[in-house]
């Protein structure tokens, strides 16, 4: 029996990072036939992804990503908050609110009154299916497990860092060599001290004898 491809979806799509999720949005809708223009990280003014279509007439719509959790539903205020959205961009037809958890019964009937469409976890699963985009979901999922305290630095950062400590290393093995050599250097010369002064006594002694005898 194959595997449901489904299987973990919305999980997967709710542990990556926010903007993540928006550019996994605009893939999916420019494959629904859509242009789709993720906004900047930080100039977005609450605007996610903005989509565009020219057939059978033109269209602008609004996109508004939320990846939540499937406990974390979507309320009403948060409707009413992306409602305003719309005046935003000149001609916006209407604004679309994507997530992957639900929306809360008041949410469902304030987008009804603000004409507000929702795409909840469900109907995004079913949108997935429809344009067999499971390739986008492995695409935008991949490797949200890498540890990312360390791959969050830049790469010369960590290659200065490692360049560091094998300096370090290399110094802390040389001061060891140094004192080894210390070491034995002093043994060396108290071996010789040692030999020395039995030299000299055995000559005071062969001087002693000669003289008393």
């Amino acid at each position: 029996m194959s595997a449901d491809p489904t299987e973990g979806v919305k999980e997967s799509l709710a542990s990556i990072n926010p903007y993540q999720f928006e550019k996994f949005v605009a893939a999916l809708w420019e494959r629904r036939g859509w242009t789709a223009e993720v906004t900047s990280e930080s100039k977005d003014a609450g605007i996610d992804v903005i989509i565009e279509k020219s057939s059978p007439f033109n269209q602008t719509q609004i996109i508004q990503a939320k990846r939540n959790a499937s406990d974390n539903k979507v309320g009403s205020s948060d409707i009413q908050q992306y409602a305003s959205l719309e005046r935003q961009v000149p001609n916006a037809d209407t604004v679309i609110v994507v997530t992957t958890s639900k929306f809360t019964s008041p949410a469902e009937q304030r987008a009804e009154e603000l004409n507000v469409k929702l795409v909840d976890g469900s109907t995004l699963l079913r949108i997935i299916e429809d344009e067999d985009a499971y390739d986008l979901v492995r695409e935008f999922t991949e490797g949200k497990s890498i540890d990312r305290s360390a791959s969050n630095q830049p790469s010369s950062d960590r290659t200065d860092e490692q360049t560091a400590d094998s300096e370090m290393v290399g110094v802390q093995d040389n001061e060891r060599v140094d004192q080894e050599m210390s070491t034995s250097e002093a043994v060396v010369a108290v071996v010789q001290g040692l030999l020395a002064l039995a030299v000299v006594i055995g000559v005071l002694y062969l001087i002693v004898m000669t003289l008393l005898f």
